[in-house]
């Protein structure tokens, strides 16, 4: 073979070892370093593998063992030389390898056919661009893992806007948990938050709304609370529809409008049967938790005026940016709902871009992208009553949104605290920087077998750097991502200390303000 190095060793399933001298590593501009492409001959076709360790051989100052995962194949077709992933014969031993040249590299990394973005560049050969299939990064779902300071939040900003600037009449729809993303994607972004939404109480299922309106008492009188809750949600229903309290097509689940005040009513005429002497303490804390809610102004996105309407069309339409009009992705900013209500919200958004996509004609739903940010909060490792109606929602998305047209991603520093059921669901994961060995081994679980062997690289990573595998990529790759304009930045930068304390400049009325905005629950 031509620019023959060594021989291989070994050989495993995933990945093979070769034999190198240390003078034949060296070649090249570079020589062989982690994330480099190594080629050898099999049966008329070429292995590729990834260079993912590098270590001297024991006795031998002279030469060293090179492993490489094994990224796929180069055969040539009708329509000439090609790259697949996947190896239908393995080297044999003994058999020469070689550093990869710029053709087989082009074809491993280059442009693909298809729909395609540019994120970056390959860390070994910044001349050379690192690309991302878009139809196979969304159609089987993506997760970006990270570490705070790896960059996380700049990855996704400069995956997302690379698809909405090839995308302008894309569907996108991004959870954010701390008002990170709103300055990230200026006028072509739909800014959803406590201050603009307005989100009727009747949306809530029936789970959401036991969520956010039973709270105090023995598990025997909460279980209590959500029955009445049930029927009189159903009642209130109805009675908005003008349907009889007998056969109804209209569940407690159905998202048809009620009055707050009919909800009310209905809980108080209950309360006051002789049958249900027993259970007034049940009646009142209902009660008192629907009056202290549409009272409290951190509430009024969901209870908000006395007028009623049935605006869901208006509500799924700004949600899911349907029509588009010029702002193709939609930030809901949390960081403003109370966070003994954010399950309930978190779920109810979740759920209605799935049930959307499900009852809608196929034919014209266009497909969704559903980004969560700090994912571990929504659907977490450990199962309990904390946002188990979330969690319920997202894992529903990643098994199955996929046959309905809407795609996850998720986003998380901590991966060892995510729902593993879902990130397996990826087919694309972005790895950053991990420092925790917990997560670190959580990742190497779900990683593909032939690319665990980068996983040792991750502490070593530098900002904005990132190991990629998957569906969405034409082989596992290491790049830098591309630097983000001012203007463009999520903000999630740490404080500058340093400049900020260099003088007192600090507006008198900044304590002021903030108090009164604290107050007032409103940042304006």
């Amino acid at each position: 073979m031509a620019g023959e190095i060594g021989q291989v060793v070994a050989v495993s399933d995933v990945r093979m070892t070769a034999a190198v001298a240390l003078d034949s590593a060296a070649r090249g501009p570079d020589g062989l370093q982690l994330g480099k492409l190594m080629t050898v001959a099999v049966d008329g076709a070429t292995v590729v593998g990834l260079v993912s360790a590098l270590k001297t051989s024991e006795g031998d100052g002279r030469h060293c063992q090179v492993v490489a995962d094994l990224l796929g194949e180069i055969a040539t077709g009708a329509e000439g030389k090609h790259f697949s992933r996947g190896v239908s014969s393995y080297p044999a031993l003994g058999a020469p390898v070689a550093i990869a040249d710029g053709a087989t590299a082009d074809l491993v990394y280059g442009a693909p056919d298809g729909a395609h973005v540019r994120i970056g560049s390959l860390c070994q050969d910044p001349s050379r661009v690192a690309y991302l299939r878009t139809d196979d990064l969304l159609g089987r779902n993506f997760a970006v893992l990270g570490t705070t300071g790896s960059g996380k939040s700049c990855a996704v900003t400069v995956i997302l806007r690379a698809v909405l600037e090839a995308h302008p009449n894309a569907h996108i729809v991004l959870l954010d948990p701390h008002n990170e993303y709103s300055a990230a994607f200026g006028d072509v972004a739909e800014i959803v938050n406590v201050d603009t939404l307005h989100l009727p109480c009747w949306l809530l299922d029936f789970e959401e709304s036991v969520g956010v309106l039973v709270r105090g008492g023995t598990s025997d009188e909460q279980e209590t609370q959500a029955a009445i809750l049930k029927d009189v949600i159903t009642q209130a229903r109805r009675k908005y529809a003008g349907q009889a309290t007998g056969k109804s097509d209209i569940t407690v689940d159905t998202p048809s409008p009620y009055l707050f005040s009919d909800l009310m009513q209905l809980i108080e005429q209950a309360m006051g049967k002789l049958a249900n002497a027993d259970k007034s303490a049940s009646f009142l804390r209902l009660k008192e938790r629907l009056e202290s809610l549409s009272a409290d102004r951190r509430f009024s996105f969901l209870f908000s005026g006395m007028v009623t309407r049935d605006d869901l069309s208006q509500v799924v339409g700004r949600l899911l940016r349907i029509p588009v009009a010029s702002k193709p992705i939609t930030i809901i900013d949390l960081s403003g709902v109370p966070s003994d209500i954010v399950d309930a919200i978190v779920s109810m958004f979740c759920r209605l871009t799935f049930d959307v996509a499900l009852w809608a004609d196929r034919t014209r739903m266009p497909p969704v992208l559903l980004v969560c940010e700090e994912a571990h909060r929504y659907i977490p490792a450990r199962r309990g009553d904390a946002f188990a109606a979330a969690t319920r929602a997202i894992e529903r998305i990643a098994k199955e949104g996929r046959k309905y047209g809407v795609a996850l991603g998720l986003v998380t520093q901590r991966p060892s605290e995510l729902s593993e059921s879902a990130l397996t669901q990826c087919g694309t994961i972005f790895a950053l920087r991990l420092n925790n060995e917990v997560d670190r081994n959580y990742v190497e679980n779900v990683m593909p077998d032939g690319m665990r062997g980068l996983l040792e690289a991750l502490p070593a990573l530098r900002r904005q750097e990132a190991i990629i595998v998957g569906e969405g990529v034409g082989g596992a790759m290491l790049i830098h991502f591309d630097d983000l304009p001012a203007g463009h930045r999520p903000r999630s930068m740490g404080a500058q200390f340093s400049k900020a304390w260099g003088s007192d400049e600090a507006d008198k009325g900044f304590v002021d303000d903030t108090i009164r905005r604290w107050r007032r629950q409103t940042r304006e």
